[in-house]
């Protein structure tokens, strides 16, 4: 038997740029990221950071683990009346793999996006040729033979999931949490999450000031990692090394991340937040925020650095196709 050939395997034509942005295209491209799981930001030179900057995600935005949800409960008409026609649903599925096992989640436009396996879409017998599927749940009508049709499917769909969920109320004085005890009414599990928030700090370090933006991407990818690296010693980046020109020292560099479940509403708070406190700190070093989204997200995803440098430019992170290696 001939052996098959396992290591000539091409690259992907990938390069990593970052793309100049104004700051109203950064927000506005916010949407389509999808729902964030961790949220790390970099401040050199920084000592005090203010409360309302801590604990931005400490009030009022906990979230839910609900188990053994079915797919039946979320095209429920009570569920569809009560939530998804009165506010925004965001939802998705935990220790599932895309490709490999079925995946679901609801964005902020109240979209079931579902990536199921070949096998789960054949056991259903759902009317699509293609594996992943999207439902607008406010447009679901009840009383029709398509709705009847979507029903049947689902319920032979017999897999339950671990779903993370809140909802945002068009009402201020409805509580968010209602979302939590109609599941629970309905004899689901419920459990209240809160964000995790992780403050570093690392003392007497050499840092880029900025104006490379390559350089100080390539000093990110170190400095998270754990390698320390000054302008002292030998140490030659692949962009280019640090020198006594392009780089300066400073008392601490501080780290924030947040661990959690973050819709795109509250990244982009947490982007405003920041961007105000660099102003009025009159900050002359850059800021750097990593934006990472969940794994299994049905919908494309991918990470995004955005970096506010020393001249007040915005640049994100973008991966491209590119022709050549």
């Amino acid at each position: 038997m001939i052996e098959p050939e396992l290591f000539n395997f091409k690259p992907s034509l990938k390069k990593h740029i970052y793309v100049k942005k104004r700051w109203d295209k950064i927000l506005s491209d916010i949407d389509g990221y999808g729902l964030t799981h961790s949220i790390s930001i970099v401040l050199p030179d920084t000592l005090f950071i203010p409360d309302h900057i801590n604990n931005i995600f400490s009030e009022n935005d906990h979230y839910y683990l609900i188990k053994n949800v079915t797919l039946c409960s979320l095209i429920d008409p009570g569920f569809i009346t009560s939530f998804v026609k009165n506010g925004k649903v965001y939802a998705i599925s935990l220790n599932t793999n895309v490709d490999v096992d079925d995946c679901i989640s609801i964005t902020n436009c109240n979209l079931l996006q579902m990536s199921l396996t070949h096998s789960s879409c054949q056991y259903m017998c759902l009317p699509s040729k293609d594996s992943k599927i999207t439902l607008d749940l406010k447009e679901l009508k009840f009383c029709t033979k398509s709705y009847q049709r979507l029903n049947e499917c689902f319920q032979r769909y017999q897999n339950k999931f671990e779903l993370l969920i809140c909802w945002e109320s068009n009402d201020d004085d409805v509580c968010p949490s209602s979302i939590a005890s109609y599941f629970s009414k309905k004899g689901f599990d419920c459990q209240e999450c809160f964000p995790r928030l992780t403050t570093e700090r690392k003392y007497n370090m050499t840092i880029p000031k900025g104006d490379d933006i390559a350089l100080l991407d390539t000093w990110l990818s170190y400095f998270c990692l754990g390698i320390h690296i000054d302008n002292k010693t030998l140490c030659v980046l692949p962009n280019g090394k640090l020198t006594k020109s392009n780089s300066c020292d400073v008392g601490q560099v501080t780290q924030i991340i947040w661990m959690g479940f973050f819709n795109n509403d509250k990244v982009k708070l947490l982007l405003e937040k920041f961007r105000d406190f660099k102003e009025k700190e009159n900050k002359s070093y850059w800021l750097a925020i990593h934006l990472e989204s969940f794994s299994n997200s049905p919908y494309p995803c991918g990470h995004r650095t955005i970096v506010l440098n020393s001249l007040d430019t915005y640049f994100v992170s973008n991966c491209i196709n590119c022709k050549k290696f």
